[in-house]
């Protein structure tokens, strides 16, 4: 609650970077931008992005006198999945291959603890239950199954990890009522639960050694925009809660994080790197991404010039060297009755299918306005000629 006060007196000032989108060496692995179910799995360690498993299509015909009561395919996939890891050197601009998963693997969520990868949420062939658990270690290149989760939640998991502890919550978990489960990485057990006093929906945790920092919303929060009013274009917002560790939830008051102009808040990413979150929303309306990152500490936040370009699974590596890297991608498939998102005129402006990529962001202190002067800045990225 100290916290929350001592931030709403401060100045929130935001940073406008010009940054660089520069091609790297073409990831190498068999996920292809077509596989619309999940992104490319990644995660850093020590200066080297690991991507393991995905997806791809594969051809096949549609047989007009099948009866079968599938005559589209449309609950066939027709996609193979792989096991493949490959690993991306961040020094030397190369890949080669790491190993395989336990199991072929069509994504899943991750933390980095130390040199080993948790994997959650796990999309895999044949599937596991959503109690389970995979750990990589990259010194080792070796595998394990943790003990599976000993609770239930509703939605997805979310985990983050702070002072030997890693902490549990459901995504949805507001429709009844949060616990936050934490496990003593160093003991391998259980403390006690954290019991919310609020109930809350989560998208995404960065654990601090105090409080737990959520984008989400409060459960109670009614939604201003009516079922079917299709043609309101909306900016999809989510609030900046801080959880602290004796269950006291504080909504940051007059804050609002933007995670894209879509109802669709599934589409927006958002990845923790030490105190910030960086956010990777898009604006379908005009065939452009907003990236930005926001302290969690002191609520600066810094936006950087806008790619013109909506694509959609694109795994996002934010390093701790100003320089964000991006692999994969591909353009959302448009729904029946949905009108397509305006393409991009500009014959200057390189066309990217897909994302193979690092976006250069120079330090904060280059350009540094007030929120509303910086709303006025026009776009400044710099493009450099992308892969074939």
């Amino acid at each position: 609650m100290l916290l929350t006060r001592a931030i709403s007196l401060l100045s929130i000032f935001t940073a406008v970077a010009f940054a660089e989108l520069v091609p790297v060496s073409p990831y190498t692995g068999k996920h292809k931008a077509n596989c619309q179910h999940s992104k490319l799995t990644g995660a850093l360690v020590d200066g080297r992005i690991y991507t393991f498993g995905g997806c791809y299509a594969i051809p096949y015909i549609i047989d007009p006198d099948d009866e079968s009561g599938e005559p589209f395919g449309r609950y066939n996939d027709h996609q193979n999945v792989t096991e493949s890891s490959n690993v991306y050197d961040i020094a030397s601009d190369t890949w080669s291959f790491e190993t395989n998963t336990p199991r072929l693997l069509r994504g899943s969520s991750t933390v980095t603890i130390n040199k080993d990868i948790y994997f959650y949420n796990i999309d895999s062939k044949p599937r596991t239950t959503q109690l389970n658990l995979w750990k990589y270690s990259t010194d080792t290149k070796t595998w394990s199954e943790p003990d599976q989760l000993p609770f239930l939640i509703h939605g997805s998991l979310l985990t983050c990890h702070s002072n030997d502890k890693m902490y549990f919550m459901g995504s949805q978990d507001g429709y009844q009522r949060n616990i936050v489960r934490v496990q003593n990485l160093l003991s391998n057990q259980w403390e006690d639960p954290v019991y919310l006093d609020k109930r809350i929906y989560a998208k995404k945790l960065l654990c601090h050694e105090t409080h737990i920092s959520v984008i989400g919303e409060k459960a109670d929060k009614e939604d201003d925009i009516a079922i079917f009013d299709f043609q309101r274009e909306s900016t999809y917002t989510q609030n900046l809660i801080n959880v602290y560790h004796n269950g006291s939830v504080q909504i940051v008051e007059n804050f609002n994080i933007t995670l894209g102009h879509s109802r669709n808040g599934g589409i927006a990413q958002v990845f923790p790197l030490k105190e910030w979150f960086y956010i990777f929303g898009l604006d379908e309306s005009n065939s452009a991404t907003e990236i930005s990152k926001i302290n969690t500490l002191t609520l600066e936040t810094v936006k950087l010039d806008t790619l013109p370009y909506a694509l959609t699974n694109v795994l996002m590596v934010p390093t701790e060297n100003d320089e964000i890297y991006l692999f994969g991608g591909g353009k959302e498939k448009i729904s029946v009755g949905r009108p397509a998102p305006k393409e991009d005129q500009n014959p200057s402006v390189p066309k990217i299918k897909t994302y193979n990529h690092k976006l250069i962001i120079p330090p904060t202190d280059v350009v540094k306005e007030s929120t509303g002067e910086a709303g006025k800045q026009g776009g400044h990225l710099k493009l450099q000629a992308p892969d074939k």
